[in-house]
């Protein structure tokens, strides 16, 4: 069985496209995707689609398909909070009790360690204008925080692909 690392690597630029035009909308048909890679100059049959797809979910790099609601908030803004935690020896153990409580909200993006002055990043949507979606962790924890700084956010880009590779990790 190949690594979750080995399986991307052997990911060309027309299963690159696949799952591209898949993560805009999985219910694309094989015959719209070949029609869409041959207009970019891929010659390739609606039936290579279909192997190619096969292919990807057999090796589990497409391990399934979902649906994505479409937002019932007309905010489309977003908050980073950088924590600094107080120096102690059971730091590791509040960074996993954060990320545990993090995982709870249902509008997190994600958390991460960080190195250098801060240790962790927590990314978050803001559901509702002049609600702070971070006061909640800043609460819960304020006894294990040292400092922190909310940053508002602008998501322009987001390269889908790459970002599903954090879900192998």
């Amino acid at each position: 069985m190949l690594s979750d690392d080995s399986k991307w690597s052997t990911l060309d630029e027309v299963d690159q496209k696949i799952i591209g035009i898949l993560n805009k909308n999985a219910r694309t048909p094989s015959k719209e995707i070949a029609s869409e890679l041959r207009n970019s100059g891929v010659d390739v049959s609606d039936r290579t689609i279909r192997k190619r797809i096969e292919r990807l979910e057999k090796n589990g790099i497409i391990r399934g398909y979902k649906a994505v609601l479409s937002s019932v908030s007309e905010v489309d803004q977003f908050e980073a909070l950088f924590v600094k935690l107080k120096i102690t020896r059971s730091v590791d153990t509040i960074i996993e009790t954060i990320k545990n409580f993090v995982k709870t909200i249902p509008n997190y993006l994600f958390v991460a360690t960080i190195e250098g002055d801060w240790n962790m990043i927590i990314v978050m949507r803001v559901e509702e204008p002049g609600k702070n979606p971070t006061s909640k962790i800043i609460e819960k924890f304020s006894d294990q925080i040292l400092d922190y700084k909310i940053n508002s956010i602008k998501i322009n880009d987001v390269n889908l692909l790459n970002m599903s590779l954090l879900l192998l990790t």
